[in-house]
């Protein structure tokens, strides 16, 4: 036999003597209401001290909680869940989950009523102020624009403008050309971070950062980041004076430059951590570039022919092709596989 509410007689009890509809009255919810703080120009949300500028009820809900208490102590609340938010009716709903003394929970549906202030948030303030946290400066590393350059930055910029959220410090200030190269004023150092990553991904650079304090906020130096990211874009038969030492460069991937030194044909390889951390230097000179048809060719020696019909001997395995190509400098040739 089930037990009648003991307030109203009529219902089944479920908690502590008492039926949903009684409970709920004994609950005695007290609602306050909530305090939003929204931006006048991109109308993010300040939740506690934090803008949100892809607002959600769930960012809510901490807020939420603290507008709802229970005056009877024999109830406590566990969470409030909003259902439903408008800014602009200044109302929500919030599902009220509770518990009884006797372990018995329960859930009831309020109406919270909201309290707006509107300003314009610290994001805002920095892109009408013209401010900006980080600049990335590329440039290309043989000093003039070059294919490698111009993939490597048209790549970069348009990854820039589509990872760039008008709602968040991922905005970019301004962007222009320079003599040069390209320059991308940046509204934080954490977008300006993702860009450099993208761009040393796919192209063989060299990255230099500076900072420079420019202010104080919130009691904390403020600084301003700089990334100089060089694209090493030197064309093959580019020739390079590396640590004092002549290379004619081979071939350039993302991770690697590969390169034939002058002195003896070896072939090598800097890393970009090694090349960085060496001294460069690009001579006005270039090797030639020309293609050789394979007359005869095993393991050690190629006896090719050029387009004039000209024939020379090389210790080289051209084994099984029919053309090679070989870099000419200074009246000797060189070879590597492509």
């Amino acid at each position: 036999m089930n037990i009648k509410c003991i307030k109203c007689g009529r219902r089944d009890a479920v908690s502590m003597g008492l039926c949903e509809d009684c409970m709920t009255q004994v609950l005695m919810l007290k609602v306050q209401p909530m305090q939003l703080t929204t931006c006048r120009k991109c109308h993010g949300v300040m939740v506690g001290k934090h803008w949100i500028y892809n607002f959600s009820l769930k960012d809510a809900d901490s807020m939420a909680k603290k507008s709802v208490s229970i005056n009877e102590s024999k109830f406590e609340l566990e969470t409030v869940t909003l259902i439903d938010l408008s800014l602009e009716k200044e109302t929500a709903k919030g599902l009220v989950s509770y518990s009884g003394s006797d372990g018995v929970h329960g859930e009831q549906v309020v109406d919270i009523p909201i309290s707006t202030g509107s300003i314009s948030c610290p994001r805002c303030n920095k892109i009408s102020g013209s401010s900006y946290e980080a600049i990335v400066q590329i440039r290309p590393a043989s000093g003039k624009i070059s294919q490698i350059f111009d993939q490597a930055l048209a790549s970069t910029v348009d990854f820039a403008n589509k990872s760039a959220n008008s709602k968040s410090n991922r905005y970019i200030m301004k962007q222009h050309a320079v003599q040069g190269g390209y320059d991308l004023y940046l509204g934080s150092k954490s977008f300006a971070e993702s860009i450099v990553s993208r761009i040393t991904g796919n192209f063989f650079c060299e990255v230099t950062k500076t900072k420079k304090m420019f202010g104080r906020e919130g009691g904390y130096d403020t600084y301003r980041y700089t990334y100089l990211v060089k694209v090493v874009d030197y064309g093959r038969g580019s020739v390079l004076y590396i640590n004092d030492h002549e290379y004619i460069v081979s071939s350039i991937s993302q991770s690697a430059i590969r390169l034939l030194s002058i002195e003896d044909g070896r072939q090598i390889q800097f890393t970009r951590n090694e090349f960085v951390h060496s001294r460069v230097r690009l001579s006005e000179m270039k090797a030639e570039e020309s293609r050789y048809i394979v007359i005869s060719a095993n393991q050690n020696e190629a006896i090719l022919m050029d387009e004039a019909g000209k024939q020379i001997t090389l210790q080289i395995n051209a084994s099984g092709r029919e053309n090679v190509n070989l870099l000419k400098y200074k009246e000797k040739y060189y070879y590597t596989e492509q």
